[in-house]
């Protein structure tokens, strides 16, 4: 049974770790949520099912027109929803209801365009959703290979930080106006982050949808998970989402069997709640501080 609780945990909170990793991906240059990333995610789940499932199309087409169709969506959210606001008030919030605006305008067009009926991505046979027996427990290939996958993303996410462009992502995080100082482009770099971002939602909708199945329901579910992931962890800090996405999910597995499934997600806002009363900043986060 707890094998049975670990396995299931991890795998969810494995796609709460992504989406969380997404959010901070937009978040670090440009100090904005996008509350469309979780349409972005459900966008990307429905493209693939639909061109892999209904089409039939080989994955060697399905992932880079996936990943390249979302990181477009989110390049033209940030053009249209975000950039116009920062412009008028770089400290201001607007941008809180203009991405809400283009979520709805996501999940109503997929909604038209794919119908109401969830759709369900068969992954590669070679890590197939069927199940085996592993210590009394059933295990299927793809959740050890979400899981496994997890750390790798969030590792390689980091690993670009470190690189010149995302040093100066980093710079722009610590100080905005500082590295304009310094000949840093902000607002080129948040085109980046959200063309980037949009590519790695797609990513996250992809990995989902084989074990949620695709559909608009998808969306908010992962948004909500994935945005408490990010204030368990710690804004804007990868490695603690992805310590708050497997603490989540494990919290919600452990609920769901204790308790019954029904309340599974007051489980997991329940445990937030409480971290958050005792480390406000996150599990990583640090507290702001600037000095002038």
């Amino acid at each position: 049974m707890v094998l049975d609780i670990l396995v299931r945990g991890l795998a969810n909170g494995s796609l709460y770790a992504l989406v969380a990793v997404s959010f901070n991906i937009l978040y670090r240059p440009t100090n904005v949520f996008n509350f469309a990333q979780g349409d972005l995610v459900m966008l990307g789940a429905m493209i693939a099912a639909s061109l892999a499932t209904v089409q039939g199309a080989p994955w060697i087409v399905v992932i880079p027109l996936t990943l390249a169709f979302v990181a477009i969506v989110a390049l033209v959210t940030e053009r249209v929803a975000v950039a116009p606001v920062l412009n008028r008030s770089a400290h201001g919030h607007g941008w809180i209801i203009s991405t809400l605006a283009v979520s709805l305008i996501i999940a109503n067009s997929v909604g038209f365009i794919f119908g109401p009926d969830p759709l369900r991505l068969v992954p590669p046979s070679a890590i197939g959703t069927s199940t085996f027996v592993v210590f009394g427990t059933r295990v299927s290939p793809y959740q050890i290979f979400l899981i496994a996958l997890t750390p790798i993303l969030v590792v390689a996410v980091e690993r670009f930080y470190r690189t010149l462009e995302g040093k100066a992502v980093r710079a722009v995080a610590e100080d905005r106006d500082g590295a304009l100082l310094r000949g840093i482009n902000p607002k080129r770099l948040s085109r980046w982050s959200f063309f980037l971002g949009g590519a790695f939602a797609g990513l996250v909708g992809m990995l989902a949808a084989p074990l949620r199945y695709a559909s608009i329901d998808l969306g908010p579910m992962l948004l909500l998970k994935g945005f408490a992931a990010v204030a368990i962890g710690g804004v804007g800090n990868n490695l603690g989402a992805l310590m708050a996405g497997y603490i989540l999910g494990i919290a919600e597995s452990a609920g769901a069997r204790a308790l019954s499934p029904g309340y599974q997600e007051a489980v997991t806002f329940v445990l937030m709640l409480v971290i958050l009363m005792i480390r406000p900043v996150g599990l990583l986060g640090r507290p702001e501080a600037r000095t002038v």
